[in-house]
C-alpha cells in the first residue's frame, strides 16, 4: 500500500476550485441537486444538503447566465463514486465522474479555469 504525503494531490487530472458556486440541477426534474465544489473535464465534486446514492448515474444540468436574460445550460450525465458529510454538518460532499463529456462541459471547464486563474499583467 503506497502512502500519499499529506497535502499531495492524488488525482492525475488537476481540478479547479471555484470561488463562487455554480448550481447543478437534476435535468429530468429541474430540482436543485447542489453546488459545484470543484470541476474538471472528467469529474466534479458536488456540495448538497442531502446524501446521494453511490454508483448511480445522474442526469445533470448547469444553468449559465446568458446575454439579454436568455438562459444557457450545459447538460451531462455523471456517476457518483463517493459521498461523505461535509465540514458543515448540514451538507454532504459527493464525487462524480462525467459519463459523456461533450464539448459543452469541456468548454465550461476551460472558461471557468480561465476566469478563476490569476495571471500577471
Amino acid at each position: 500500500m503506497s502512502m500519499v504525503p499529506r497535502g499531495k494531490e492524488r488525482r492525475s487530472i488537476m481540478r479547479h476550485q471555484l470561488n463562487e458556486y455554480l448550481t447543478v440541477y437534476n435535468r429530468n426534474t429541474l430540482r436543485e441537486m447542489g453546488s459545484i465544489g470543484n470541476i474538471s473535464s472528467n469529474g466534479l465534486m458536488l456540495i448538497s444538503t442531502v446524501p446521494v446514492l453511490i454508483g448511480a448515474v445522474y442526469s445533470m444540468r448547469i444553468m449559465l447566465p446568458g446575454r439579454d436574460e436568455e438562459k444557457n445550460f450545459v447538460d451531462f450525465d455523471a456517476r457518483c463514486h463517493w459521498c461523505k458529510p461535509d465540514v458543515g454538518p448540514e451538507f454532504f460532499d459527493s464525487g462524480y465522474s462525467i459519463v459523456n463529456a461533450g464539448h459543452d462541459i469541456i468548454d465550461l471547464v476551460e472558461a471557468l479555469k480561465e476566469y478563476f486563474s490569476f495571471t500577471e499583467c
